[in-house]
């Protein structure tokens, strides 16, 4: 434990000048020459997270960990504890949501259960790593005693957030290391008690010295290090305190600069001032040792001053402050400077650090701020004394404990903030009479109620002090610093609330109008609003950003999102308002909205400063836009908006934006996908601009609602805010706000929506989804479900469905102008042609395809379909494809080997795009001449479909339902004497199955799903029955076969079986097959019964596998594929085995003769096969009607075959 310093009056002990005592460099303090001596904190593996709770007084958070058992027993843990700490909640499974508003129940029961005793809700507010640095230096400054538990909890929480590769620390937990953030974390580790050979540090520390050393730390490090005395004050830039004596009109006074800066740089210059520096201790010494490359004592701190690491130096320092500095350290300091200036203007700083103090009880801006505060006083009051006994006090409220261990927040927390984003949650959600959520509201509303300032700051002027009455903050109004933005979220939220029939009226008008008069002081002249204060100075004071590490530091700047919260709030108030300070408040909505416009970037985005980041501030700036009636179908910035969100939407429908998009200004996604919360803000965009088109709000909200727990939470994802650029911070309620309101939205839009009937296609259902979306598509022909259900159609086989449902939806997103799902049913229409072995088609529509997303006019006459030779047959050869530009090229191979979590949908649709052209021209290159595959006979892009009636729609359906369902993928490979041949198969019920041989027939089964419910195999030659084998896997059944007579079978089966066959035709495989060669390729063959064309001989001497004839006698070989130029790792691509990366299995072809029938028939024929077929079960198909409609038809095997079922 670190022991306190008795004595209230006496002055710290520190080095003034730097400079250590002789004395302490001889021998180690002992208790005769101090009354205080420094040891190491006891330290632990972990605590008992059970025993943490976290104490709410009125909206101030402070953790207390509890030793003994009669504690424990008095003050249980809450669900909130349990949730902060990731612990078990034990909160029950809740009912399956049904539809939108169903999953807004379910989350709000559980963060209902999150809710504090004063009506709020807390969360960490963690991120920058560079906080708790300062809360821990001003505890060993000041000797305050650090509880093991506490040095236990900061040693696991900065073991955890050590980089995994490096094991150094940034400026934030998902930042890259730097110099920075590993100085300053490794210097706490070891004042908590690390040992400095512990691995951790031995790591850190290589990956400090890698970077330079503490000597190229950035000024704020280097300001801390000096303070300890682990560096001299010669390497700190100076911070003359003189600075605060300037008048007013001066441009670079430091009234004008940005809240934060100003309070952060008001104690250093105080600090620096006094050139101060802790009593040395064994820690400190280790430290001089341990943090730089050099020896401590042959380093030159005045030449290191502007030394910084490249990747500390994210702001570098201009020319104008390297100047200035090199004035004050040599000219100014030394002969112009005079001690009743410096006196003046200290006794100045220390006041106005009083002023601070007083104003927020002690709490102060935000913890970095505070530490400084708490050492100055230790500095000028001395140990013991009430301003740094309040202040070590104070500093608890910015601590927070989860399961990692102890952080430090970015404020005092985000109380009022999230509190009021809850209340809207509801209102939005139409939910706010409910009696369910009443009273969950109701202590939310009182919470606002005793949280809004009443009165400005004493000495508001002198300090420098924004007007605040009737104001909120962003925490709790003790740390009393009003923002724009949070006062019109809290003033939404009470107004929403009191407007309610049967809430209390808590704030009586005079005090709305309290809040307004404030809000109207926040607008800058470019008509936008800022945060803290409106702008006071100009941007050429990021000249003077000596920070270094952070960008746009040094002054307010207009914010999207903080005018658009304005702007809302005040369009609320005048709709109940409506006669207090009307024109005032109508000029203040206009000059916002025009600089809300002005902001909008050339793409349509707007770059967010408060959260990540043109997702975020979209959001916001659609709503300011939809204030004023402003929306997708009468605003061009609101479609550019719009248009921006729709093209940065994920193939899974979801948006992922990375803290890089803050750091680079461009769109930059999250390389771990989709993300909840950003997903919901481009929702909310959207549907706030009233965007016309349901399907991609559908696909978001159903990310949404898949994400969704059991218990009705969501998981946490990526960091989700950020400020000066550079530096993320984390707000885990997001997760349940902004989830919660976009679902509200939606239901409240529409409310009879079913979002998750797709679900079943997504499962591998394709059956059951067909049926959901069919009755789906009976209220309204929406293109999305129609592509679902194509796709469910190939999965089936009823490939004429298919074709049917990718061409309707694309005839209806060609009538909405939706280039997107045009580009998906294009997509969709090119895949479902290559199944049906039209090649050539299939090219054209995927060339389509790429055009729509090359943003040609969706009507141009390309004239693709009119690339014919002299035979009028396409000719389009793949090796022209390779020419395409090699970003999309390596966009395709992304997309097609399933590498797309960082691509855009539209990077993802052109790669698919693109491998299908390559796989369709691959093909077709293959065909005879005169093949019909080699024909274009797509004459429209956009054909209106004609319609199926639903009656023959069904048959059609039975009918191949029939068909298709009896035929099974194979392979097989032999010697000779043997056959092992495999039948593709899912879920076989390995204890039931059997198998029954004969000479020349094996019957097997049962097999899911399959009519007549068994496997039927001809062999090609007589085998021994009773020496058949076989192995039931998860995937396939395989069957050993011993032959009667030795040699090689030309394939496996009889082409022309005397009997029905299910199974489709099986190549050979060339050799049998080794570790070297793998299994033998399955067919991919359409026919039922064995292809007819010429076999390879499995035992044939060729370097060519066996070509397998497709049901429009198209050979496919499986090792001779052409090989087109790549770039790639791995060589060359046989796009042969490039799979379809939408489809999973390569499912046959219906039979080609009978489609061809049936879609050339008339309804009569079409009845008598149908009603023939079936009721034959296979055996008899008629085309007379006049004969089939009065004729019961049976069974009737051919000859020398016996219909038996199964289990005779």
């Amino acid at each position: 434990m670190v022991t306190t310093r008795s004595g209230s009056s006496a002055k710290a002990n520190g080095n003034s000048n730097g400079t250590l005592s002789k004395k302490l460099n001889q021998k180690r303090v002992n208790d005769d020459d101090l009354e205080t001596v420094t040891k190491r904190p006891r330290l632990e593996e972990k605590t008992d997270l059970t025993r943490w709770r976290m104490l709410d007084e009125k909206g101030r958070h402070t953790w207390h960990y509890l030793e003994d058992v009669e504690s424990i027993k008095r003050w249980p843990q809450t669900y909130a504890d349990k949730w902060y700490l990731g612990l078990d909640t034990e909160l029950p499974t809740l009912p399956k949501p049904k539809n939108p508003l169903d999953s807004v129940a379910n989350g709000l029961t559980f963060f209902e259960k999150l809710q504090l005793p004063s009506g709020q809700w807390g969360c960490e507010y963690g991120g920058p790593v560079f906080l708790l640095p300062g809360v821990v230096i001003a505890w060993y400054i000041t000797k305050t005693p650090i509880p093991w538990y506490v040095a236990t909890e900061i040693k696991n929480y900065l073991f955890a957030r050590a980089n995994p590769e490096d094991g150094g620390w940034g400026l934030h937990i998902e930042g890259e290391s730097t110099v920075f953030g590993t100085s300053l974390n490794y210097t706490i580790l070891r004042i908590v008690g690390v040992d400095p050979e512990h691995p951790v540090l031995v790591k850190a520390r290589g990956t400090l010295h890698k970077l330079g050393g503490a000597t190229f730390a950035p000024h704020w490090a280097k300001f801390w290090l000096s303070v300890l005395g682990v560096c001299k004050w010669d390497i700190v830039n100076p911070v003359p305190p003189e600075i605060w004596l300037l008048p007013d009109w001066v441009p670079i006074a430091p009234w004008r600069w940005w809240i934060h800066i100003r309070q952060v740089f008001l104690p250093m210059s105080y600090i620096y001032e006094k050139k101060w520096s802790c009593e040395e201790t064994d820690v400190i010494r280790g430290l001089r040792q341990e943090l730089f490359v050099e020896p401590w004592e042959e380093i030159d701190w005045a030449g290191n001053r502007n030394s910084i690491c490249s990747i500390d130096n994210y702001h570098p320092k201009s020319w104008l402050l390297n100047t200035a500095n090199w004035i004050l350290v040599n000219i100014w300091n030394p002969y112009l400077r005079t001690k009743g200036l410096a006196q003046r203007a200290q006794d100045w700083v220390s006041k106005l650090i009083d002023m601070e103090d007083a104003n927020t009880d002690f709490a102060d801006l935000a913890p970095v701020n505070a530490a400084m505060n708490t050492i100055a006083c230790y500095i000028r009051d001395g140990p013991g004394s009430y301003s740094v006994r309040r202040h070590i006090e104070r500093l608890e409220d910015a601590l927070w404990v989860n399961q990692e261990g102890m952080l430090c927040n970015g404020t005092n927390g985000v109380q009022c903030w999230d509190t009021s984003f809850l209340v809207q949650v509801v209102t939005d959600a139409g939910l706010e009479q409910d009696p369910r959520w009443r009273p969950m509201l109701t202590k939310a509303l009182k919470f606002l109620d005793d949280q809004q300032i009443r009165e400005n700051c004493e000495d508001q002027a002198v300090c420098y002090r924004q007007q605040r009455k009737g104001a909120w903050a962003f925490s709790t109004k003790d740390q009393g610093y009003a923002v724009c933005d949070c006062i019109s979220e809290a003033l939404k939220s009470v107004i929403l609330l009191q407007k309610t029939p049967g809430y209390p009226q808590v704030l009586d008008d005079q005090r709305i109008f309290d809040a307004i008069d404030t809000l109207l002081t926040y607008q800058n002249k470019s008509g936008a609003c800022s945060s803290y204060e409106p702008t006071r100075g100009s941007e050429l004071l990021e000249m003077l950003n000596a920070a270094e590490v952070f960008g746009k530091i040094m002054v307010e700047y207009d914010y999207v999102e903080c005018t658009t919260a304005v702007i809302t709030a005040m369009s609320l108030f005048q709709k109940h308002w409506p006669d207090y300070r009307p024109k005032e408040i109508k000029d203040f909505v206009g000059r916002s909205l025009k600089a809300i416009k002005s902001m909008q970037e050339p793409d349509g985005s707007w770059y967010g400063n408060w959260a990540i980041c043109y997702t975020y501030a979209c959001m916001f700036a659609l709503e300011s836009l939809r204030s004023i009636g402003e929306t997708y179908s009468n605003s061009s910035h609101s479609k550019k908006g719009c248009d921006f969100l729709l093209s940065k939407q994920r193939e899974d429908g979801g948006w992922s934006e990375s803290y890089r998009s803050c750091e680079r200004m461009v769109y930059t996604e999250h390389p771990t996908g989709s993300q909840v919360v950003m997903t919901a803000w481009a929702l909310i965009g959207l549907m706030k601009a009233d965007y016309p088109d349901i399907e991609p709000l559908k696909k978001g909200i159903k990310l949404i609602m898949e994400r969704q727990q059991p218990n009705g939470e969501w998981k946490q994802e990526a960091i989700e805010g950020v400020f000066n650029k550079s530096c993320m911070i984390s707000y885990p309620n997001y997760k349940f706000t902004f989830t919660m309101k976009a679902l509200g939205m939606f239901a409240k839009k529409y409310p009879n929506e079913m979002v998750l009937r797709v679900k079943a296609v997504a499962s591998g259902k394709y059956t059951e989804g067909i049926e959901k979306l069919t009755e789906a598509l009976k209220e309204r022909p929406a293109p999305l479900w129609l592509l679902e259900r194509s796709k469910a159609y190939v999965r089936t086989n009823e490939l004429d469905l298919a074709l049917y449902d990718a061409e309707k939806a694309l005839y209806i997103a060609f009538e909405r102008a939706n280039r997107n799902q045009m580009v998906d049913a294009q997509l969709r229409r090119a895949i479902t042609l290559y199944r049906l072995d039209r090649f050539a088609d299939a090219d054209v529509c995927a060339f389509w395809a790429i055009r729509l997303l090359d943003k040609a006019r969706a009507t141009e006459d390309d004239g693709q379909q009119n690339m014919v030779d002299e035979n009028g047959e396409y000719s389009v050869r793949a090796s022209e494809v390779k020419d395409v530009n090699p970003a999309d090229k390596d966009s395709g191979f992304a997309a097609a080997m399933g590498q797309n979590s960082v691509k855009s949908k539209e990077n993802s649709s052109r790669g698919q795009a693109l491998s299908w052209r390559i796989q369709a021209l691959t093909q077709l290159e293959k065909l005879p001449v005169g093949h019909p595959g080699r024909k274009v006979t797509v004459s429209e892009k956009y054909p209106k479909p004609s319609e199926i009636p639903d009656s023959w729609e069904s048959l059609w359906k039975r009918f191949l339902g029939v068909y298709k369902v009896n035929t099974i993928r194979s392979g097989f490979y032999q010697t000779d004497t043997t056959i092992n041949a495999d039948f593709f198969v899912k879920n076989v019920p390995a204890d039931q199955f059997s198998v029954k041989a004969e000479s020349q027939k094996v019957v097997m089964g049962p097999v899911p799903n399959l009519q007549p419910g068994s496997i039927q195999l001809h062999p090609w030659g007589r085998i021994k029955p009773a020496e058949t084998k076989h192995t039931v896997k998860s995937m396939k059944i395989e069957l050993v076969l011993q032959k009667e007579v030795p040699g090689k079978w030309p394939a496996l089966q009889q082409e022309e079986a005397e009997s029905f066959s299910n199974i489709v035709a099986a190549a050979p495989a060339s050799v049998i097959p080794t570790a070297a060669t793998g299994p033998a390729s399955s067919s991919r063959a359409s026919d039922t019964t064995q292809p007819k064309g010429d076999l390879t001989p499995a035992g044939n001497s060729t370097d060519q596998a066996a070509p397998v004839v497709s049901k429009a006698g198209s050979a496919r070989t499986a090792s001779a594929a052409p090989a087109y130029p790549t770039s790639s790792k791995k060589g060359v691509v046989n796009w042969d085995k490039f799979a379809d990366g939408d489809e999973e299995e390569n499912d046959p072809n219906v039979n080609a003769f009978f489609q061809q029938i049936y879609k050339n028939a008339d309804d009569d024929t079409k009845r008598a096969m149908m009603k023939s077929y079936i009721e034959s079960n296979g055996t008899s198909l008629s085309t007379n009607w006049n004969e089939a409609k009065d004729m019961t038809y049976k069974t009737e095997p051919p000859n020398g075959a016996e219909a038996k079922n199964w289990d005779e």
